[in-house]
């Protein structure tokens, strides 16, 4: 029997952040499962999987290319898998070995790293079936109902999610303003002091500019919320002041929620 090393894939997407999970089952059977996460400024499903093509082609490459066994990938991704399917139809010598079909520019570049690993140009060879001796490449990519058993590309889906469960717990966040002398400070959660000037609400803008980007909730004190509502309800001059209601503003969605 042929021996031979899988690839198990998938991409998912929420926000700005792609995850990628990957299960490798290598020529004797043993299981790798690999995590990976990234940002993305428009990331999209097609992205997402899209990628986790992009992290498993880098692993071939670490790992398996000068092993010359047969590499089979499994998707869920239909898209993934009809931009770089093998056409059966043709021959090798052609040097066209894909459908013809439209692909955004990160697939065509997937396409280009797809090719460049089994070119007749590159150095790895080309596998022929035992039984009919047709050729195909070394590395080919399959749709998820070619896959023997589908648990593994269900761990991958699995494992593509883990940012999520990784992602932290909300942080809420308690400010205090203190008088000493002819300042104010304020001080987060009891402890830290993280802001400081002769004016409370300048004081307070600048504490909440250093607010941790997981803060859900910021609760102020009572004496913070009087001024601020006193503040709120004059016409105000002073640049400074003006600027520092800006930010305040900016976190109201936060501030006592």
């Amino acid at each position: 029997m042929q021996k031979m090393i899988e690839y198990y894939i998938d991409g998912s997407t929420k926000e700005h952040t792609i995850g990628v999970g990957i299960v490798r089952v290598n020529e004797f059977g043993f299981i790798e499962k690999h995590h990976f996460k990234t940002e993305h400024i428009s990331p999209t499903s097609n992205i997402a999987e899209g990628y986790a093509l992009e992290k498993t082609i880098e692993l071939i490459k670490e790992n398996d290319i000068d092993k010359h066994e047969i590499i089979n990938i499994y998707t869920d991704s239909l898209k993934i898998f009809q931009t770089l399917m093998y056409n059966e139809n043709t021959e090798f010598t052609r040097g066209n070995f894909f459908v013809k079909q439209e692909s955004n520019s990160y697939l065509q570049h997937l396409r280009s790293l797809y090719i460049a690993l089994i070119s007749r140009n590159a150095q790895y060879p080309l596998y022929y079936c035992d039984k009919t001796k047709a050729p195909r490449p070394l590395i080919k990519i399959f749709f998820k109902d070619q896959a023997v058993d589908n648990k593994y590309l269900q761990e991958a889906h699995s494992l593509s999610r883990t940012y999520i469960k990784e992602e932290p717990v909300p942080i809420k966040v308690e400010l205090k303003a203190v008088k000493e002398n002819t300042k104010w400070v304020i001080v987060k959660n009891n402890k830290d002091v993280v802001a400081e000037n002769k004016r409370p609400i300048i004081a307070l803008s600048d504490a909440l500019k250093k607010t941790d980007a997981h803060t859900k909730q910021i609760k102020l004190c009572p004496q913070l919320e009087t001024i601020l509502k006193n503040t709120m309800k004059n016409k105000l001059s002073n640049g400074s002041m003006k600027s520092a209601i800006k930010i305040i503003e900016d976190y109201k969605s936060l501030i006592n929620h």
